[in-house]
């Protein structure tokens, strides 16, 4: 049982920093991108959306940035909340947030994008 918790324990601090580290960029183009956008009309955005570059590093940054915060976020649940109960609580809706709100979000666009 040990070496299992030892090789989850492994695999999510590897998964964290490889997100990371793949975030760097995206986020960089990110601020970048969306800054400019915000003065925008809407008809400029969609037409950002459309482009197959702009949707694919959208989306690819959407399930990054969620899953790097699930992560993050479990972490922090499992060396501060003492409780069990309350942890679980807490990871079951950091869970249901990192699935629902990119799926929401990814949705969202691919009606823009095929729309």
């Amino acid at each position: 049982m040990g070496n299992i918790m030892r090789n989850v324990a492994v695999t999510k601090w590897i998964l964290q920093r490889v997100t990371a580290v793949i975030l760097l960029p995206l986020l960089i183009w990110f601020l970048s991108v969306f800054i400019g956008l915000v003065q925008k009309d809407f008809a400029t955005v969609i037409i950002f959306f459309e482009n197959n570059i702009n949707f694919s590093f959208s989306v690819i940054f959407l399930v990054l940035v969620f899953s790097h915060m699930k992560i993050g976020m479990g972490e922090i649940f499992e060396d501060y909340i003492q409780d069990s109960r309350y942890k679980s609580v807490a990871n079951l809706i950091i869970s249901i947030f990192a699935t629902v709100l990119p799926l929401i979000t990814i949705v969202s666009l691919i009606l823009i994008k095929f729309n």
